[in-house]
Parts: C-alpha cells; sequence; structure tokens
C-alpha cells in the first residue's frame, strides 16, 4: 500500500553557488513567457537567507488558514502563473472548511532538480514539506501529510511558484488528501466530519447521521477510550485516486476502507512511518449505500490504527466485524449467528486464517474472526482483549512473538485459543 519514501532531513544552512549558470545559458521567464538570457558567470544565493524566506512563507500560509485569511494565503503564491493562483485559491476554500485546531507547515529536506532551476533560475529553491495539523473532533493527535513545493525570488522576493514538482518522490498517496482534489463540500458533526462534492449536501446530511451513531457504537461497543472521530470521503472521483486508495482499479471491490494517517512520515521516526489514525473512504459507485453498520465497521479500524499495524488479520478484521454485528443483531440474533458460523465454516478449519490466507477467502475469514473475538470478549472481557489488541499491533511482528503476547496476556497461545473456540 505504501511506496517508496525518501528522507525528512533538515538541511544545514550554508553559503552555495547554486544553478552552475554560465554566461549564455537560458531558463524560462514566469507565465510562459519567452526564456531569459542569464549573462552572469554564476549566480550566489545565500541559503541562509533563502531558508529563512521560505520558513516565513510557509509561517503565513498555515496562519492564513487558521485565520482564514485568503488574501494572505495568496500573497505569497506567484500572480504570473495564473493557473497556479487558481489551485490555491481552490485549496484555500477547501482547508478553511475542515476544521484545523492546529497547522503548520515544516520545511524538510531540500531537493536538486535541474528541470526546475531551467524553469525558475538559479534562485530557485525545491523542498520537501511536511503539512503538519490536527482537525478538531476527527484527530486525536497531531498527524502529517507529505507535499513538495518550489519557491522561487521574483520581483525580489520569494514565491511559491510550483506545488507538484516532487509529487513522484512522496510517499505512496500524498498531494492526494480531500482537499487537494477540486473544490469539495465540508459537512461536520460533533466527532464526524463528511467530504463530498459542492451541491451535493442531502447526501453529506445523511452521511453525517450514519457517521455520527457510528461513532458511538465503537465507543460503546469497542473502544471508551477512543476520542477522535470519523472523517468520511465520499467523492465521486472515479478516475483519481484520493490519498492511497485507487477506486477506478477493477479489484478493488470493498464499499469502503480506511486509509492511514502519519504520525510520522516515512523515515522520520522509522523506514515506514508512523500510523496516527486513519480516514475513511468510500467507493464511488457504493455511497449511497452507506449506513451505521458499514461505518461502525470502518470506524473500529479508525478507532485501532494508532496502535500499529502488526496485529493479525483475524483480529483486526474480527473486531471490526465484531462492532458492526452489534448494529443490527440483539442478543438472540448473535446467537443465531454463533450457531451458523460454527456450522458454516469453523467446522472446516484447521487454524485461524493467517494473513496470507485471510482474502483470499474472506467470506470464512471474515466469520470466523469475528466469531474468534466475540468468544475472546464474552470469555476475558471487552478490555482485556482491547489491551490484547494493542499490544499485538504495537509488538506482534511475527508468530514467535504473537504467541509470546497472547500467553502473556490470556495464558493461551494462538493455536490454543482456536481449540479452545472449536470445542465450544
Amino acid at each position: 500500500m505504501n511506496g517508496v519514501r525518501r528522507g525528512w532531513v533538515l538541511g544545514l544552512a550554508v553559503v552555495v553557488l547554486a544553478g552552475g549558470v554560465t554566461g549564455g545559458a537560458l531558463w524560462r521567464a514566469r507565465g510562459g513567457e519567452k526564456p531569459a538570457p542569464v549573462t552572469s558567470t554564476a549566480a550566489q544565493v545565500d541559503v541562509v537567507t533563502q531558508r529563512a524566506a521560505v520558513d516565513a512563507i510557509l509561517k503565513r500560509r498555515a496562519s492564513a488558514v487558521l485565520r482564514k485569511d485568503r488574501a494572505q494565503f495568496l500573497a505569497d503564491v506567484d500572480p504570473a502563473n495564473k493557473k497556479l493562483v487558481a489551485e490555491q485559491k481552490v485549496l484555500f476554500g477547501n482547508l478553511v472548511q475542515f476544521g484545523f485546531t492546529k497547522l503548520s507547515y515544516l520545511r524538510g529536506e531540500p531537493q536538486v532538480k535541474q528541470w526546475v532551476v531551467d524553469e525558475y533560475g538559479p534562485t530557485s529553491y525545491v523542498v520537501r514539506v511536511a503539512m503538519a495539523y490536527q482537525i478538531g473532533g476527527i484527530d486525536d493527535q497531531p498527524v502529517k501529510a507529505a507535499l513538495g513545493y518550489s519557491f522561487a525570488q521574483c520581483g525580489g522576493r520569494y514565491l511559491l511558484v510550483n506545488d507538484t514538482d516532487l509529487d513522484g518522490g512522496l510517499p505512496n498517496g500524498s498531494h492526494k488528501e480531500a482537499w487537494d482534489l477540486g473544490p469539495v463540500l465540508v459537512r461536520r458533526g460533533k466527532r464526524a466530519l463528511v467530504v463530498v462534492e459542492p451541491g451535493n449536501t442531502k447526501l453529506a446530511a445523511s452521511i453525517l447521521s450514519d457517521a455520527e451513531a457510528a461513532v458511538k457504537v465503537v465507543n460503546k461497543t469497542w473502544s471508551a477510550g477512543w476520542r477522535g472521530g470519523g472523517l468520511v470521503i465520499a467523492l465521486t472521483i472515479n478516475d483519481q485516486q484520493v490519498r492511497n486508495v485507487d477506486f477506478s482499479n477493477p479489484q478493488q471491490e470493498s464499499i469502503a476502507q480506511a486509509s492511514h494517517v502519519y504520525r510520522t512520515l516515512p523515515t522520520e521516526a522509522d523506514k515506514r512511518g508512523m500510523d496516527g489514525g486513519a480516514y475513511v473512504l468510500v467507493n464511488p459507485t457504493d455511497r449511497y449505500d452507506l449506513d451505521t453498520r458499514i461505518l461502525a465497521h470502518e470506524f473500529t479500524h479508525v478507532a485501532c490504527a494508532a496502535y500499529g499495524n502488526h496485529a493479525p488479520t483475524w483480529l483486526v478484521e474480527g473486531a471490526a466485524r465484531y462492532v458492526d454485528w452489534q448494529t443490527v443483531l440483539d442478543e438472540r440474533g448473535l446467537d443465531r449467528h454463533r450457531t451458523e458460523v460454527r456450522s458454516d465454516y469453523l467446522g472446516k478449519a484447521n487454524t485461524l486464517p493467517s494473513d496470507e490466507y485471510f482474502f483470499r477467502n474472506p467470506g470464512s475469514s471474515y466469520e470466523i474472526g469475528w466469531l474468534t473475538v466475540d468468544y475472546l470478549v464474552r470469555k476475558y472481557g471487552e478490555g482485556k482483549v482491547v489491551g490484547l489488541y494493542r499490544e499485538l499491533a504495537l509488538r506482534g511482528t511475527d508468530q514467535n512473538q504473537r504467541d509470546r503476547i497472547m500467553v502473556a496476556r490470556l495464558g493461551r497461545n494462538e493455536q490454543q485459543v482456536f481449540a479452545d473456540l472449536k470445542r465450544g
């Protein structure tokens, strides 16, 4: 799911000879004008001054969003680049709808890109940027998204001249957040937020109602300690990737999917990056079929996302199925379903479904995962099972570690739990 990750290392402030531009070289002027000749033998750029200027722009950019000041947001965008200005106007209009309680743009590793120098001259500065933010009522801790910005000196001061030059080298799904993909409409509840296209207010209201109900189900049934919320992205983008999910792929058959957000970006703390939560992406063909049950399933993944990514799939999906069944079945219905799953699936199985096997046979895997979690909760209690999930997600890197954790917490390894389950 994740693409190639590159480093996020702050560069040292030094004075360098940038661009390597010699007499007779050309670079394109702003706004698509005819390339202008460079007559200097070289252009000396004070990187200390350059980086200070960029830091000031990034600080003003974040402040403009938090204060809803469009004029300030656009003041540092190259006015000669009409396309970029138009895109930035849309971006600003989107960002101010999300309700950020915290927002900053952090300068990361500068990049040397000759084509940018060719385009904007020796003062150009291309840099990785971490958008660090927290959406009120949604993110229960600050999270980050990766961006790449190009700046250049225009008319005596630095301006943003491009925001896509580095997209190809960023983590998969970067610069494809809901606010990056064109105009959106955002509707908010206390702990739920829904993103649709402008004008689709009825769909937004319907999804928001189900989302708010689903948040309550997750808190009641699985984790009373979860203080985040559910962000649901339900856009009609059939031919474009949203975050790290591409629903135009014929193999992508899910109705909805929880897409993790970063607490630390890849290689910032470790190679993969650390998860800080998740947002729910809805398949455009299924967005009118959403209900509380589907969202309760996905919000369970959201609530568990920050635990880590090492828990066995039977537990990850079994927990989500455990919560979603609570929205449609009473205790009598659950008893009937337990009997059905034992008869239809458990009797034919020899082990709990492995990570590799799980999605090859989802019909049986989901139900056995649910039955196992249901059994564990009824035998050990919800709190103990949530604690088991937390530790497995953090440290269950292989089967030996998983069995060690399960024995320490339950007195039973995975195969012993399965044997207990079969005996009933």
